[in-house]
């Protein structure tokens, strides 16, 4: 498990958002829900926010009109459209060709489907799909790319028929709590007003941190801004903040656990380095940067710092299990919200320290150490400890330090 640990106060900081190619989805009996501590929560704006998959029109006006199945995916295929929105035949297919889009399909398979479900996607010759290492592994070993269902089976039905609204709603929450903005894996767990989000005892009481509520749709063709639209591989993204139009978080009442600073592997690193985006904006921006939802303020009761003005009670009055049954935003309710917790952990006020003196050992030839009594401290000091290690880094000759060579050059005279 990730572990992070608020070992050095809190901080206020704000961070400012040939074969064909072909699909297919096994028709296997739906295993029973399965609690979820979901560890992939990767994707980053780059991926969920300007991908051929989700942020082209044509490509979501075909995953809300067709099954998530192997007649939708393969080359050629005719697809349903929506009245007046004809979709071009192989719109998924093409889709697919974009290494952005197979990391949202991953993503969307796994929040969509259920144990026992999974979608394959069988890469072909003269076709370029620009594949990871590990794609080009399985691609060699199997004829294909798997995505299996991760258990949560938000929208199991899916895979015979198009999704409704509150399928759609539903699979967009969970897409939404996978947006990282720095790409950085963080355990997390996340919960709702549904059977296919139970949780067990043990991910009640490891996870107690309520980061926030994320909701909305992002699935539909109406929610994309079109100046955000994607379509081609190799086009840049364009500078814009909002990608979807009904994409949302709210804040917690207390959001100090998002904003302490706190030790992983022995490294300081602040909560909100890693998950941003329910963390209130106290520039009054509605995006972090490296996030796909608009922050709607807080889900409930505003904190005590509250930037005056700021809207709360976005959500319902939260449920025995601490989620939220509703949210509003954007002029209207949402019945699908899904909260995110984190795992707490006890500070561990000894262990930081050292770490920073070792990953920074010029510190101390810049400015003396801040270490009032060495001597006593490194006697009391277990050999091997990180705080030993520290003693000898401060112990070691440094080499003056010098002004990169371009600097030294002598600039040219001016010319009057």
């Amino acid at each position: 498990m990730t572990r992070r640990t608020a070992c050095l106060g809190l901080s206020t900081l704000s961070v400012t958002a040939g074969l064909t190619l072909a699909a297919s989805v096994s028709a296997a009996p739906l295993a029973p829900s399965i609690p979820l501590m979901q560890a992939g929560n990767h994707l980053t704006l780059e991926q969920l926010g300007f991908n051929l998959l989700t942020t082209n029109r044509q490509s979501l006006t075909a995953l809300s009109s067709n099954p998530l199945n192997e007649a939708s995916f393969r080359a050629g295929a005719p697809l349903a459209g929506r009245p007046g929105t004809p979709v071009p035949a192989g719109t998924l297919h093409r889709a697919l060709l974009d290494p952005s889009a197979r990391e949202v399909m991953k993503d969307l398979v796994a929040c969509a489907l259920g144990g026992g479900q999974s979608v394959s996607w069988t890469p072909g010759a003269g076709e370029a799909w620009r594949p990871t290492a590990a794609e080009s592994k399985e691609a060699g070993d199997t004829g294909q790319l798997t995505w299996p269902g991760a258990g949560t089976g938000l929208c199991p039905a899916w895979a015979g028929g198009a999704p409704d609204a509150a399928c759609q709603e539903r699979v967009s929450a969970c897409l939404l709590t996978r947006n990282n903005a720095y790409g950085r894996p963080q355990q997390i767990s996340i919960r709702g007003g549904f059977a296919a989000l139970a949780t067990s005892p043990e991910e009640l009481t490891k996870f107690t941190d309520r980061e926030g509520a994320y909701f909305g749709n992002i699935l539909s063709p109406d929610g994309l801004n079109p100046a955000a639209e994607k379509t081609s591989v190799d086009q840049p993204r364009p500078a814009v903040d909002l990608i979807y139009k009904n994409a949302f978080v709210c804040a917690p009442p207390d959001t100090r656990a998002l904003m302490a600073i706190g030790c992983q592997n022995m490294t300081i690193r602040f909560w909100m380095s890693t998950r941003v985006c329910a963390v209130p904006d106290r520039q009054g921006g509605t995006h972090h940067q490296g996030c796909v939802a608009s922050y709607a303020g807080y889900c409930g009761e505003p904190a005590p710092n509250a930037t005056p003005g700021e809207a709360h009670h976005v959500c319902a009055p939260e449920s025995s299990a601490r989620t939220y049954p509703t949210c509003t935003a954007g002029g209207r309710p949402w019945a699908h919200p899904i909260t995110v917790f984190l795992p707490h952990e006890k500070p561990e006020l000894h262990s930081c320290r050292g770490w920073m003196e070792i990953q920074d050992p010029l510190r101390d030839h810049n400015r003396p150490s801040p270490d009032p009594v060495p001597d006593q401290r490194i006697r009391a000091r277990k050999p091997g400890s990180p705080d030993d290690r520290a003693s000898i880094v401060r112990q070691q000759p440094r080499a003056p330090a010098t002004l990169p060579a371009v600097r030294q050059q002598p600039r040219a005279p001016v010319q009057r």
